[in-house]
């Protein structure tokens, strides 16, 4: 049996390099501020999801790196 696949995969865009935004350390700190900001609190894992158990979390996590 001969199995052969002739589909054209379509190529994924992808950006070039910004040498303005890699060469410019605000950028960064700029990110992390947005980061620490932007973060879910501890309490939130505690008061708004009580059912959601930290395993079933990791469970998902795993799940979404594979797929």
């Amino acid at each position: 049996m001969e199995l052969l696949c002739v589909e054209a995969v379509p190529r994924v865009p992808r950006a070039g390099r910004d040498p303005q935004l890699l060469g410019d350390r605000r950028v960064l700190q700029n990110l992390l501020s947005q980061e620490e900001r932007y973060s879910p609190r501890v309490s939130y894992f505690h008061c708004v999801q009580r059912e959601i158990k930290p395993y079933m979390r990791k469970m998902l996590a795993f799940w979404m790196l594979e797929v």
